[in-house]
């Protein structure tokens, strides 16, 4: 009896000294560029486009150009895609992707509808532990959209963009990480929309948006055995199987405007600077644990979402043909996880990169990020430096391109790093392959997917 006391004291001792490390980032190949131009306008259009060119598959591909029908227009186009990812570390099958996404912009006068609608088979799912959903179906985005010259407003279901950072995003708030395939490149493509209502008003230089959600944007966990299941979870779900704790963990918040989120963005162009000033209200994406002894199931795992307060400010400055941008984001009362409880402390957030266009065909991308967590009582600190990159290379008339890319944590909690090659063999064509090395210990935020690294093979029609 005394051994399986002290192999279960083990056991939840390894699982709590995991679960403040084994949360993922935000987004670490992310990209702010607007479909105008590139690096482009930080603060430009809020829909996501294309990330730059190292990866072709991650945003909805362009469709035709406006119809007209009376005082009428339309835009409809999509794309069918094969996404494939084998491990190259004798894992099961990452993916075998097949999807078709459909989008359309139906526009009159200073209205617009856009909607965009995917359908989805993963071949691998077969190949996971556990029972797993094949195919599934959904509608991505919805919203209506009034525009005029120094007002607009949209309502529906959307991503919506904050931020200028492209690879990490301390202030992009509203739609939280798709856990189904976090590491997509392209903000908007691994982001999951939700229901809100914003709008925007010139008054002279200065710029005003505020956003409303009516129920809050948090996480849906994947599947138990998914290879994108935190292993966090993953352990927590194993001592529940195995008897050693109870893990209850509540409902979202969906309680609709209860557990609404919202916030207010103030911009200005200042001598060739962009500035912004936001401010946030809403909850954490992931729920947050605390261990207690119930006298009826024993140790019980309590899952819980928690709200927080963010305040920010971006910035970003054209310099030649490149730009330098950063954000700083306080965290006043971010819930924090410990061993055997969550409190909350205060969580700064910085980042500052440089990127630019060379000639057209070379493209660099730098930044540096730091975490810094404090006033958690007697707490130890934990924080975090890293930097992301990308290094992108086209010729041939932006036929081939071949480039790297990555996040780097540089205080222990791992590394992802990519190598890509690109055909686009014409408008409708492109085809990819790449690799994905995950490093570092299997309890940091990067080092836990270890067994995702992968070989894999990309092919898109759009039409």
């Amino acid at each position: 009896m005394s051994c399986l006391k002290a192999i279960t004291l083990g056991l939840v001792w390894s699982l709590l000294s995991s679960l403040a490390a084994a949360q993922l980032p935000g987004d670490p190949f992310g990209a702010s560029q607007s479909d105008s131009s590139r690096p482009g306008d930080p603060f430009g259009a809020t829909r996501p486009a294309a990330s730059l060119p190292g990866d072709p598959f991650s945003s909805p591909s362009e469709g035709p150009s406006l119809t007209p029908v009376s005082d009428w227009s339309w835009i409809f186009g999509g794309y069918v895609e094969s996404r494939n990812r084998f491990s190259t570390s004798g894992g099961p099958v990452v993916a075998l992707t097949q999807m078709a996404f459909l989008e359309m912009t139906v526009k009159k006068g200073q209205f617009s509808l856009y909607g965009s609608a995917r359908g989805l088979l993963e071949g691998a799912a077969h190949y996971w532990p556990g029972a797993h959903k094949a195919g599934w179906g959904d509608i991505k985005e919805l919203y209506l959209t009034f525009d005029s010259e120094n007002f607009d407003f949209w309502l529906g279901r959307k991503i919506h963009i904050w931020g200028v950072s492209d690879g990490y995003n301390p202030l992009d708030l509203f739609n939280p990480l798709d856990l189904r395939d976090p590491f997509l490149s392209g903000r908007g493509v691994n982001r999951v929309p939700r229901a809100m209502a914003g709008a925007s008003l010139d008054i002279g230089p200065l710029n005003f948006e505020a956003i409303y959600l009516p129920t809050a944007g948090v996480l849906t966990m994947p599947e138990p055995g998914s290879p994108w299941e935190p292993e966090a979870f993953r352990r927590l779900r194993t001592l529940n199987d195995l008897g050693f704790l109870s893990l209850n963990r509540k409902n979202a918040p969906r309680r609709w405007f209860r557990d609404g989120e919202f916030g207010l963005k103030v911009s200005a162009s200042l001598a060739g600077w962009d500035l912004s000033l936001l401010a946030y209200e809403g909850y954490c994406d992931e729920p947050l644990f605390k261990m207690a002894l119930n006298p009826f199931v024993g140790l019980q795992a309590q899952g819980e979402y928690a709200r927080y307060r963010a305040y920010g400010l971006a910035w970003a400055k054209g310099l030649g043909q490149g730009t330098f941008r950063g954000e700083l984001a306080i965290k006043p009362d971010y819930p924090l996880q410990g061993d055997l409880n969550w409190r909350r402390g205060r969580l700064t957030q910085a980042v500052i990169g440089w990127d630019r266009v060379f000639e057209g065909s070379l493209y660099l991308n730098f930044q540096g990020f730091l975490e810094i967590r404090s006033g958690a009582g007697d707490w130890p600190r934990d924080d975090r430096h890293g930097l992301t990159y990308e290094i992108n290379y086209q010729w041939a008339k932006d036929t081939w391109a071949i480039g790297a890319r990555g996040q780097v944590y540089l205080t222990g909690e791992g590394a992802l790093n990519e190598v890509f090659l690109e055909w686009r063999l014409d408008d409708h064509f492109k085809f990819s392959v790449g690799t994905l090395v995950f490093s570092g210990s299997r309890e940091g935020v990067l080092g836990q997917f270890k067994d995702n690294g992968s070989l894999y093979f990309t092919a898109r029609y759009s039409f």
